[in-house]
């Protein structure tokens, strides 16, 4: 199997052309710190991380296998960003955007003024899933401190996903890993345009 070194050139990564119709076909390695990799490393350095992701979605070869691999890194590279650093200051299990609205709490995943409806998916623990849209929009208040997050920043979904795929991922919210890679794979703009949206159900945090 023809093997592809991907290596930097004048201090970036150089990304070959047309990655999403050639995954799985050929062999895939990239040069860090003159060595070089098949899989997915530990490294401080943010760029040679996404790029060791992207490497090791390349090299595998089943198609399905390939877009969970992708959707559960993009997930831990979004997660990374908040889990531990408590970003969204919660305080008494209110975020900061509830703080400054005087909101009861609740946040994103609830009508946090009221408290009438809210996610099918949130617990009294907090998200009971891995919703990729979720991760991706966030408060008003976290962007003007700086936190911003589109498709193209995460190199797996720049490149190995088409544009109905990125549609999807970053429109699909309050739904399952499953749900969201079930209208992946359909890869249908039409479908998933007229497929039913999740809706907020009536409040109640005591599951």
């Amino acid at each position: 199997m023809k093997e592809v070194i991907i290596k930097k050139v004048n201090g970036s990564y150089k990304i070959p052309k047309f990655l999403r119709l050639k995954a799985g076909k050929l062999k895939y390695k990239f040069e860090y710190n003159s060595k070089m990799y098949g899989k997915e490393i530990n490294a401080d350095d943010k760029d040679a991380k996404q790029i060791s992701l992207l490497v090791e979605a390349l090299n595998i070869k089943n198609k399905n296998e390939r877009l969970e691999f992708i959707y559960d890194k993009s997930c831990d590279l979004l997660d990374d960003d908040f889990y531990g650093k408590n970003i969204c200051e919660f305080k008494n299990g209110k975020c900061i955007h509830d703080r400054k609205g005087k909101n009861l709490g609740g946040g994103c995943c609830c009508d946090s003024k009221n408290h009438l409806t809210m996610c099918p998916y949130l617990t009294n623990k907090g998200c009971s899933i891995r919703c990729l849209a979720c991760k991706f929009h966030i408060c008003s208040f976290l962007r003007k401190k700086g936190y911003k997050y589109h498709i193209n920043d995460i190199y797996l979904l720049r490149y190995l996903l088409n544009w109905k795929q990125k549609i999807m991922v970053y429109n699909d919210f309050f739904m399952t890993k499953e749900e969201i890679l079930k209208d992946i794979k359909k890869n249908s703009i039409i479908l998933w345009v007229f497929s039913s949206r999740k809706k907020f159900v009536k409040y109640d945090v005591n599951n």
